[in-house]
């Protein structure tokens, strides 16, 4: 059974068991949209009453009741089906009033929805919950700060699958601008995770203003979906056990990160100009994960036999055996390569698109 399998029962499982509770109303709509629900809502309702009204008064047929109800509320004077009694006079009096003010508000709030740019978000907004409904495999990004703006660059330069979570409207005209999908909502909220597809998604990092609510978005993706990795980023080292204990299966923090790599400039300035240089255009290098899938041409073969660097000039870092988390970084050429494994190579993109091509095709 794959991850994403695996999570959707989990979260399953949870709403059958207790182990938490979906938000129960999900995304509140915006005013604007309230207001023309409601407008719509008390139409029909004055429809509605004069449709049940006359046959009750008047009893006349369905037909002819909405005959009527129709033509008086609309003013248009036609001739009445029956001669009305005091009781249908009253609630003709009754229906045109009501009528005329509900259908005048119903218009009026139409033409501000539609005047004041409301009905394009609100078609914008369904095709972009339609476009994260395609999403699989993806990456949930909470929070649309300094820390998330570089993810999403770095998401979208690499081609792969992002939605971003922010509830700052600054941001989401931000986000808006640059094209990314995004959700308008606060990512604490477990209907909002469920709305950027959680079940579905690969990772969600946890990167908001504050470690209290990365602490919170941390539990909710988790009590949500146990199998999803959760990365966070905390602004105090002390918080860093807290997102631990919350289920963050990584966690970063760009404080201790910039430390060291300014410590490392200071005594390994060539190092520090190489690691900066791949993958940024400076250095015609770059690292990256090559995965063994059953029935490619690396499967069944040991690091010698495929000879890597001999045919495609790439160097093996290092190998993460299935089912381990360690890296092994001395392994030996005799090394069996199985299915689940994933091999770290150094090499020019040319060369580590050729490789992965090679052994794909075989």
């Amino acid at each position: 059974m794959s991850r994403r399998s695996r999570a959707r029962d989990s979260a399953r499982d949870g709403r059958r068991d207790g182990t938490f509770r979906p938000h129960p109303h999900g995304p509140t709509p915006p005013p604007e949209q309230r207001r023309l629900r409601l407008a719509i809502a008390a139409f029909l309702a004055v429809v509605l009453a004069g449709f049940v009204g006359y046959q009750v008064v008047e009893g006349i047929g369905p037909l002819d009741a909405l005959y009527m109800t129709v033509i008086t509320i609309t003013t248009v004077g036609f001739r009445e089906v029956v001669e009305l009694s005091t009781g249908g006079k009253m609630l003709t009096i009754g229906l045109i009033v009501a009528g005329v003010s509900s259908a005048s508000y119903t218009a009026l709030t139409a033409a501000e929805f539609v005047v004041e740019g409301h009905l394009r978000h609100f078609i914008e907004r369904r095709r972009m919950q339609r476009e994260i409904e395609d999403l699989d495999d993806h990456v949930i990004v909470c929070g649309f700060g300094r820390v998330g703006r570089h993810l999403a660059y770095q998401l979208d330069r690499e081609r792969e699958p992002f939605v971003v979570v922010d509830n700052d409207e600054d941001k989401i005209e931000e986000v808006v601008e640059l094209g990314y999908p995004y959700i308008d909502g606060d990512a604490t909220e477990e209907h909002v995770l469920e709305e950027a597809g959680l079940d579905r998604s690969r990772a969600v990092v946890a990167c908001v203003n504050s470690d209290a609510d990365n602490v919170l978005v941390t539990l909710t993706a988790k009590g949500l979906s146990p199998d999803t990795v959760v990365i966070a980023r905390a602004k105090s080292e002390e918080n860093e056990g807290k997102l631990r204990r919350a289920g963050a299966d990584r966690v970063i923090a760009p404080s201790t990160i910039g430390g060291r790599r300014i410590a490392q400039i200071l005594t390994r300035p060539a190092v520090a100009d190489f690691l900066d240089g791949i993958g940024g255009g400076g250095v015609d290098y770059t690292l990256e994960e090559v995965p063994v899938h059953a029935g490619d041409g690396l499967a069944g073969r040991s690091l010698k036999d495929a000879a890597i660097r001999e045919r495609f000039g790439c160097s093996v870092l290092a190998l993460r055996h299935r089912g381990e988390t360690r890296l092994d970084t001395h392994p030996i050429a005799t090394s069996l390569l199985e299915p689940g494994d994933v091999l770290v190579v150094m090499g020019s993109e040319d060369d580590v698109t050729a490789m992965r091509r090679h052994f794909t095709r075989r």
